[in-house]
């Protein structure tokens, strides 16, 4: 899955992997979202205690990679 393109449809700003979420547009219901659309399998457990931590564009592009089962490229 190519996760920058997900992550556009949802950002609202310019954004880059150092870019802070709030200010690429991105909360918390955007987050789950994404989540969601990068699980894709019903039975892929979303875990939603892990998206506090998450800060930066780069934070959430690991994240989402690693729920998607995707090598973690370095940010």
């Amino acid at each position: 899955m190519d996760l920058d393109a997900a992550i556009a449809k949802h950002a609202t700003a310019a954004y880059d992997d150092s870019t802070p979420l709030l200010d690429a547009g991105l909360e918390s219901l955007s987050l789950l979202r994404l989540a969601v659309e990068v699980a894709g399998d019903d039975d892929t457990e979303i875990d939603a205690t892990r998206m506090v931590d998450l800060r930066t564009i780069g934070d959430l592009k690991a994240w989402l990679a690693e729920m998607a089962g995707q090598p973690v490229a370095d940010a």
